[in-house]
């Protein structure tokens, strides 16, 4: 092998396992974690369908970095929601296991994001059992038409979710009940969004450096805030998500906020195809869009395994995520 070959042998190799400078400098920064727990963050209409409308309490876990028991300032922050279908899962320590894998909770990443130095807000947003009702109409040009959405091949791990869950299958009516709810879930979190900035001071938080993110469900519900509803961010984070809902090809407009879509390598393929077509909805419009997938997992995947991604690079799922929202949240952004 020529001096050439070896030294691009080399650095490829370094890429592979080197951790990158902002990692290293992040290793250095461990802090302690201060949690509030159930805080309301808004209210929303439910049982619209049944005896008229009330409102419930919509609840976040705000997670704090701090050293000697006092919270840090002027942080940037991230809005997390977790995944389940639609249907189930909350904003703590619950976990999916699938194909002998199990999931981290949202709990995990905003313990793992707080102690990085980051205002992590792990929220609930309302389920299809409680039948929410729309807060803002919905414009047909801008959205995906429920028939496409919603055909059976789209719909298939929803379907499975409902039989776990001991229901019956989707009839007209649930079928639209779903629909809604993948709209009201991203009403939630952009009233999410809009609490966090008003508080900034109170949780230690820059609100011009927020970004939005979630697992699976969650992650579709972060998609459709940033690009589908336009609540401004600075980063949005996918853990296998996708388009369903807002058509992000007729709403993502140039500016927005850069993306990085991660999924497994065996995922389903509602969120494989979802992934695509999110990276080529967002970079059409100038958008930036990284992808990254996990080898050897399907849908669930923990924390902590090992993601492959741009220029060959190499890290586990929460380094990556951390590394993106340090470019993208840093007081001078990188591009």
């Amino acid at each position: 092998m020529g001096f050439r070959a070896k030294m691009i042998a080399a650095a490829i190799i370094a890429a592979l396992v080197t951790p990158s400078v902002v990692a290293q400098e992040r290793a250095k920064r461990d802090y302690d974690v201060m949690v509030t727990r159930d805080v309301v963050y808004g209210r929303a209409p439910i049982g619209v369908s049944i005896d008229g409308a009330k409102a419930r309490d919509l609840l976040l876990d705000a997670y704090r970095p701090a050293v000697d028991s006092k919270p840090l300032t002027d942080r940037p922050a991230i809005v997390m929601a977790f995944g389940g279908a639609f249907h189930r899962g909350d904003r703590g320590d619950m976990h999916f296991t699938g194909d002998g894998a199990q999931d981290s909770s949202m709990a995990d990443y905003c313990r793992t994001f707080a102690a990085a130095g980051y205002a992590c807000f792990s929220i609930d947003y309302r389920l299809i059992h409680e039948i929410p009702q729309l807060v803002r109409p919905l414009d047909d040009k801008r959205i995906v038409p429920m028939a496409v959405n919603m055909a059976p091949q789209n719909i298939e791990r929803i379907e499975e979710v409902r039989r776990l869950m001991g229901l019956a299958p989707f009839d007209d009516i649930t079928l639209t009940h779903y629909w809604h709810t993948t709209f009201a879930a991203a009403d939630d979190m952009a009233m999410a969004a809009n609490f966090v900035r008003a508080y900034a001071a109170k949780y230690g938080v820059d609100g011009d450096r927020l970004a939005l993110g979630g697992f699976s469900a969650g992650a579709i519900t972060a998609l459709n805030t940033a690009y589908g509803i336009g609540v401004p961010a600075k980063a949005v984070v996918s853990l296998s998500g996708g388009i369903s809902g807002y058509n992000l090809y007729e709403t993502t407009e140039r500016g927005m906020a850069p993306a990085l879509l991660i999924l497994g390598q065996n995922d389903f393929a509602g969120v494989i195809n979802g992934t695509r077509h999110t990276a080529a909805a967002l970079t059409g419009k100038g958008v930036a869009a990284e992808i990254a997938w996990v080898p050897g997992f399907g849908h669930f995947y923990p924390m902590g395994a090992v993601s492959l991604g741009d220029k060959v690079s190499r890290m586990p799922v929460s380094a990556r995520v951390l590394d993106f929202l340090d470019a993208k949240l840093s007081k001078t952004p990188s591009p």
